[in-house]
């Protein structure tokens, strides 16, 4: 999680790499993750959905660009779980996150041990997003496929969430709960991480701050603007207090598009079109206008103000999608980024 700088969270800042999209390939992930941790970026990330579709691989964006030059027409999806075992060995001080695990349609014993084996493979620098996934998956029907009750999938969530914790601190292992349960239950290893590795609760719903207030030790929501997250972190901090648990032990991050160039209005040109594309496929029906307002598009001075005024409200990690047509035009912005942003934050 993050450190602090005269009292306030070091401001971090993650990648999201191309595991899903036009630009996905093995040799993609890896190299924009080997450039982000050269350019001093806090962490690289990936997305989970075990299905996918042909739809929504045209129109769900998390990396890449809608207007791509050379692109991937099969909806590949590499899983989230696997690809960052293979990058833990090919970056060394960079973390490295999912945002987020879908967890009702993963059995709890196995991801907990697939989590933990991870965590102690990468040596501790492994975060992990968990929610219910994002209305994506209602095109994909991904719970249908997967014989999941969608109508319980938060319910579900929760039960999953205290059994893998359950996995993680004891053992052998037992647990009792209306979705899941097992008896003297021996899974090793245990994370390298104590008690386990962060959970980052993803969503900007109530049910997601209240899972957050319960169940995590950060909140990762998109499409909220400064002034927003702020009040709504405020809030989630007083159910922490409900629950027993010190407000301040969790942590607020943001999961957020990047498009930036020294010129404004072409940074803008370049990223409205996936917002665009995208726009019915996102959790909350936005204008293209109001997604790039809680979004990180603009020039570096731009971006600066954003970051800080989303600093202020108590963000103190960003996961960026960088919208890009080339991993060439991703390396530019990975750079303009670093040098005017990054350095601003150190």
């Amino acid at each position: 999680m993050s450190e602090k700088t005269n009292g306030k969270p070091r401001v971090s800042f993650g990648v999201r790499v191309p595991n899903s999209g036009p630009l996905a390939t093995v040799e993609s992930m890896v190299e924009v993750a080997q450039e982000a941790e050269s350019l001093g970026f806090d962490s690289v990330w990936v997305h989970d959905h075990l299905t996918w579709s042909d739809e929504i691989h045209r129109t769900h964006i998390s990396s890449g660009a809608d207007h791509g030059d050379v692109g991937n027409v099969s909806p590949d999806f590499y899983e989230a779980m696997t690809s960052l075992a293979y990058l833990a060995g090919m970056v060394r001080s960079v973390r490295l996150g999912i945002a987020c695990v879908v967890v009702p349609c993963r059995n709890p014993l196995l991801a907990a041990k697939q989590i933990a084996t991870l965590d102690v493979l990468c040596k501790g620098r492994l975060d992990v997003g968990v929610g219910i996934g994002s209305p994506s998956t209602i095109k994909s029907r991904e719970y249908e496929v997967l014989g999941v009750n969608r109508k319980q999938r938060g319910k579900i969530a929760d039960d999953h969430l205290r059994a893998m914790k359950q996995i993680w601190t004891t053992h052998p292992s037992n647990y009792e709960g209306p979705f899941v349960s097992f008896k003297d239950a021996a899974i090793c290893p245990k994370p390298y991480q104590k008690p386990h590795p962060p959970l980052w609760i993803g969503g900007w719903t109530e049910a997601a701050m209240k899972r957050a207030a319960a169940l995590g030790d950060g909140w990762l929501p998109a499409w909220l603007l400064p002034e927003d997250i702020g009040k709504r972190f405020h809030e989630l901090q007083e159910m922490a207090k409900q629950q027993c648990r010190e407000p301040d032990a969790i942590h607020l991050g943001i999961e957020v598009y990047g498009c930036i160039d020294e010129d404004p209005a072409k940074a803008r040109r370049d990223g409205f079109g996936t917002l665009a594309i995208g726009q019915n496929t996102f959790e909350r029906f936005m204008s293209v206008e109001q997604l790039a307002e809680v979004s990180l598009i603009g020039s570096p001075e731009e971006i600066r103000r954003r970051v800080n005024a989303y600093s202020e409200a108590g963000v103190s990690h960003f996961e960026i999608k960088f919208i890009y047509p080339t991993l060439t035009r991703h390396s530019q912005m990975l750079q303009l980024f670093a040098r005017e942003v990054l350095a601003a934050f150190r």
